[in-house]
């Protein structure tokens, strides 16, 4: 019964874009490892470890437009033992909940309107939680131009705990045809792949994250980490049972970085890739650019 009442509203409603993909990911969970790069070659003792999950709930309203709610876990330990010079910050663990809902307004069976709020939980679980919260959002117009081609302009908002950081958003789908496909949200994720069917994909993938966590250690009370994260990748999704789908990747962090403040170092004004008014003081080393694996398993609907 659950799967027939969402398989209804997404093919009535989606604007989550499976209009291509012909599906829709109810849940999703994954484990990524980074082996960082040191001068001495020891990387046994030096790495990223990160766990992730998802899940996703459309509702559908009585206008055939749908409140959307998702909730995404992010879990990262990170040793970094070549950085000598703050031995007292060379091991520590992150948390990260991120919320996101609100409306999906549907103009008509082409045009959309997204309007998200979205509150985090972002910390080491040591430092109190009020100063751990964030408060964002996303707004985001969406356009269904055909079958094999969706996008959507919009900006994303979010309160780091370096200032407010304010992303510009393009969404593209679009089906090139003979199989070949682009799918993402410029500058935030993108993959370039080939399908061949439903049950296999593969091509090139590419993430830019830049998130922040309040940690309260002992030597580093009421700081905060400002974690940047650029990622090239080779992936494969594979079906593997029922809707069930299982994805690998392989690259390259061209950044993979962990930068420490204090809580008071903040800057005017985030945008991708450049900061305004950056005048802060880093209390830790620089990360080097490291190889990483990835994998992914993934509860997906068909879409009708």
């Amino acid at each position: 019964m659950i799967k027939k009442i969402l398989t209804i509203v997404l093919v009535l409603n989606l604007s989550i874009s499976v209009f291509a993909q012909k599906r829709f990911d109810i849940f999703s969970a994954s484990g990524n490892y980074n082996f960082i790069e040191t001068e001495s070659g020891n990387h046994s003792k030096n790495y990223e470890a990160a766990f992730m999950s998802n899940l996703n709930l459309p509702i559908v309203l009585k206008d055939s437009s749908i409140w959307y709610s998702s909730l995404d876990y992010q879990y990262f330990a990170v040793n970094n033992t070549f950085s000598s010079a703050y031995p007292d910050f060379e091991s520590f663990r992150l948390h990260g909940f991120i919320f996101k809902t609100g409306l999906i307004y549907r103009f008509n069976s082409k045009e959309f309107l997204q309007i998200l709020f979205s509150p985090r939980y972002m910390s080491d679980f040591n430092a109190s939680f009020s100063k751990s919260v964030q408060l964002g959002g996303l707004i985001m117009y969406e356009r269904v131009k055909n079958e094999n081609f969706t996008y959507r302009l919009g900006v994303m908002y979010n309160q780091e705990f370096f200032g407010t950081y304010i992303v510009p958003v393009f969404y593209l789908d679009w089906n090139l045809g003979r199989n070949i496909k682009i799918n993402g949200l410029i500058p935030i994720y993108g993959k370039v792949f080939y399908q061949p069917s439903q049950n296999f994909s593969t091509g090139l993938h590419f993430i830019g994250l830049t998130t922040t966590y309040r940690i309260n250690e002992e030597n580093y009370k009421n700081y905060y980490i400002d974690r940047r994260s650029i990622d090239l990748s080779w992936f494969s999704n594979v079906h593997v049972w029922d809707n069930f789908f299982l994805e690998g990747r392989l690259g390259y962090s061209l950044s993979k970085d962990y930068g420490l403040f204090e809580e008071d170092d903040k800057i005017t004004l985030g945008l991708p890739l450049v900061n305004i008014g950056d005048d802060r003081t880093r209390q830790n080393s620089e990360f080097e650019p490291s190889m990483f694996v990835h994998l992914k398993l993934v509860y997906s609907l068909p879409v009708k």
